[in-house]
């Protein structure tokens, strides 16, 4: 060891570039398997994980794809005819208005009505309390609530005897009946990609539904099973596809083309993040290569200057084994040095990270470096100190000591090996460099065009606001009407407020209000996003009108027939005519549908996602001051500054009226493919940190190699040799090299794009790419050329 440092100190700079380039890739790899550890490999707070499924509802006879909703009787229906599960829960979202925790102000607050049996399928127990009991489950009974560990922290100051307090929620008593452990989630993935103003759920309480109000239509519920034992999901779902059969057979008006499915529940979590992140520490690892291609360069190069005190000590009596253990010692040594600065800078990461890190990904505003990942450093520090150590060693040990005495200062019998095995090393790392490009543009290319899709309406100076009408006060239709005509009149009298409206849906909210519409009852259905909108709702929104007119204050009215609809459900129900004045029917139940005329046909708005295909939706007024959920405000003023003013007003109106949240429409489209910006950007960064370290190899090889033709490039100077002639040399050498690894690199990432479908295969973006690496090799080829005309003759020939 003290033989190793005596080397370090005696060629500091390539020790501390060595130490650099391995903290760096070391660290970076690290940081992301921080995140893989944390999301996808700690296993999710429930008992016996691996056992626990998500329902699925593939409705097929209007395209639906499948989603992470079940209609109740057909859940009612599975719990009997099942013989596969040991149980199964059902949940919906709940949102809660609190307003009697002393004197803090009212929050809303978001979380979960579960059926009695949830908590025991997920196999779980409150920290403190109790689990919901089935008689709290009965309509009307549903007056209880358990805590999360954070809201029972952040609002009842951690109080351990909490359990039996009454706090006031949505206007009446509820009963607190037990707190959940610190470390439970239920679910971890939010049904909204909306960054609520808590990141996790904050109570479950027992889901009293009105049994008047079920039916085989709606509504729609979440659900959960546990498999028996010796059971696998395939069995499973064999066992749930015959039973959805059976169910449309005996239900052909509601359940014809609708059949369940089942997704590991795990798998439903992670959504984006189980391809993302594992794509991402791909990248890593491949980042982590290139810096040990580096560092093996370094080594080489300084075991080569060392060549004359190895054969000492090998003509001295020092064995092969002996001096191959010395420098593989010496590689270890510096590899874990440079492995706890990887890990530090891992530990600093991870400090900003977590303020940066999406909602959407689970668990990873929670990753923190433990001694998992310092061990996980440690050793791959170690592995890759083995590598980049192993070449130089096994170089050294097969040399000749007689013939590396008798040799010049600037060539010696490894030289021929070490150079071709540092050509080998750097052609992998401009091929590493040109596949991380090319597949980081690609994929950055797709998500920058996803970014520019046009949502339909301009998302600019609009504030959007939830707001659930709390208290019992409000329950009737006509009472939460009113509220909101208030809260409309109170908001529109702000300084700076354009326009003022209301839906019950807001695109990009993670809520919907999906149906079916059809010309008449014999006509095939159409799906269609069916949104009751207040009369300014189109023009704050910045949608585009069509044809026809915009909706009016009179279209209010509960007896009124007008809608609107957009381009897409004009062309479906109407094909090559003019849909202004045709009728069409709402097809919420078969057995009640509702007749609407059309009055006005605007621009398609995207409502879920940007890369959603676009799809049909209506709108109408009738009642829609009664079901408003969301406030929409078209201002000329910030929106932080006016989502003060809006809850101010909202205050003004009712005291105890929490605003949910208020966000700009901007930021609420971020939030939903704020996933993919978090691991494209750390893509992005991982893709030009291996581009100039690739550069910076090339750089260090061609240098190296011009030192060590010195004497060659003095005889050729000598001889006659411009020095256009030497540059064109030496730059030809090293991008001879660059050239072979930028086609082995093309035609890695296009192999790996084909087989993984990563991405589309952009040919504009994959010759912007490779053009980029072999610009910069060229850069990196050209200033140790150019340097090389410098070399005075007359010195070069009295080299030794």
């Amino acid at each position: 060891m003290w033989l190793a440092l005596r080397t370090f100190r005696r060629t500091p700079a390539i020790t501390a570039v060595a130490l650099g380039s391995i903290a760096i890739t070391v660290g970076a790899t690290a940081v992301v398997f921080t995140a893989v550890k944390t999301v996808l490999l700690d296993p999710l707070p429930y008992d016996r994980p691996g056992e626990l499924v998500q329902f699925r509802t593939d409705y097929a006879r209007v395209g639906a794809s499948q989603a992470d909703w079940v209609m109740l009787p057909d859940m009612q229906d599975v719990m009997r005819r099942n013989h596969s599960f040991e149980s199964i829960g059902t949940y919906h979202y709940a949102l809660f208005n609190l307003t009697g925790v002393g004197n803090a102000p009212p929050e809303a607050l978001y979380g979960l009505a579960v059926s009695a049996n949830m908590f025991p399928t997920l196999g779980v127990k409150p920290m403190l309390g109790r689990n919901v009991l089935p008689e709290e489950t009965q309509f009307g009974r549903d007056h209880e609530m358990i805590l999360s560990y954070g809201l029972w922290t952040r609002r009842l100051n951690a109080d351990p005897k909490v359990v039996g307090r009454s706090v006031e929620v949505n206007g009446h008593a509820c009963t607190i009946i037990g707190v959940m452990p610190p470390g439970f989630d239920f679910p971890m993935r939010l049904a909204t990609t909306v960054r609520t103003p808590s990141q996790h759920m904050d109570f479950w309480t027992p889901d009293g539904m009105d049994p008047a109000k079920i039916t085989r239509e709606s509504p729609a519920f979440g659900a959960v099973g546990r498999l028996r034992p010796g059971i696998s999901q395939t069995q499973a779902e064999q066992d749930v596809l015959a039973i959805s059969g059976a169910l449309e057979r005996e239900y052909p008006r509601t359940n014809e083309g609708r059949s369940l499915h089942l997704i590991s529940l795990r798998n439903r979590t992670f959504g984006f993040a189980r391809t993302g992140l594992p794509l991402l520490l791909a990248a890593a690892l491949m980042f982590l290569l290139i810096g040990c291609a580096n560092v093996a360069n370094l080594l080489l190069a300084r075991t080569f200057a060392r060549r004359r005190e190895i054969a000492v000590r090998m003509a001295l009596g020092a064995g092969r084994s002996r001096i191959a253990r010395q420098l593989v010692s010496e590689s270890l040594l510096l590899g874990l040095a440079g492995g706890i600065a990887g890990y530090a800078f891992t530990v600093l990461a991870w400090k900003v990270l977590p303020s940066v890190s999406p909602m959407s990904i689970p668990r990873l505003a929670t990753a923190r470096p433990d001694w998992t990942v310092f061990a996980f450093t440690l050793a791959l520090s170690a592995i890759n100190a083995l590598i980049f150590g192993l070449a130089p060693a096994l170089g050294s040990a097969r040399g000749d000591p007689a013939l590396a005495l008798r040799e010049s200062g600037s060539r010696g019998s490894i030289g021929g090996a070490s150079n071709r095995l540092r050509s080998v090393l750097v052609i992998g790392e401009v091929g590493v460099a040109v596949a991380l490009v090319i597949i980081g543009g690609l994929l950055t290319g797709s998500f920058v065009k996803l970014i520019r899709t046009n949502p339909g309406f301009d998302s600019d100076r609009v504030l959007a606001s939830i707001i659930i009408a709390a208290g019992d006060q409000y329950k009737a239709p006509a009472s939460h009407g009113v509220l909101f005509r208030r809260i409309v009149d109170s908001v529109r009298a702000l300084p700076g407020v354009e326009s003022v409206a209301t839906v019950d849906a807001l695109p990009f909210s993670g809520e919907n209000n999906g149906g079916t519409i059809r010309t008449d009852l014999s006509a095939p259905e159409q799906q269609a996003e069916i949104d009751r909108v207040s009369a300014d709702y189109l023009q704050t929104m910045g949608v585009q009108l069509l044809q026809g007119r915009w909706l009016r204050d009179d279209d209010l009215a509960p007896d009124r027939d007008t809608a609107i609809v957009n381009d897409v459900a004009a062309t479906r129900l109407w094909p090559g005519q003019d849909a202004l004045g045709k009728r069409f029917c709402l097809c919420w139940d078969v057995n009640a549908p509702i007749w609407k005329r059309v009055v006005g046909v605007v621009q398609t708005m995207r409502h879920s996602a940007l890369d959603e295909p676009v799809a049909a939706a209506v709108y109408f007024a009738s009642d829609a001051l009664e079901h408003a959920q969301f406030l929409v405000v078209r201002t000329t003023r910030s929106s932080d500054e006016l989502a003060k003013s809006v809850r101010m007003a909202v205050g003004s109106v009712d005291p105890k009226q929490p605003v949910f949240l208020s966000a700009s429409m901007s930021r609420l489209i971020g939030d939903t493919i704020a996933d993919r910006r978090f691991i494209m950007t750390l893509l992005a960064i991982t893709g030009s940190l291996a581009l100039l370290l690739a550069a910076a190899g090339v750089y260090g090889v061609i240098s190296y190699a011009t030192s060590l033709r010195t004497q060659e490039i003095g005889v050729r100077m000598a001889l006659g040799a411009t020095p256009r002639n030497v540059q064109l040399l030496i730059f030809r050498h090293g991008m001879l090299l660059a050239s072979a690894g930028v086609l082995i690199g093309l035609g890695s990432a296009l192999a790996a794009i084909r087989i993984f479908s990563l991405a589309s295969a952009d040919t504009g973006l994959i010759v912007l790419a490779v053009a980029l690496v072999s610009l910069t090799s060229a850069v990196a080829c050209f200033i140790p050329a150019r340097r090389a005309t410098r070399i005075d003759p007359m010195l070069a020939l009295r080299q030794d």
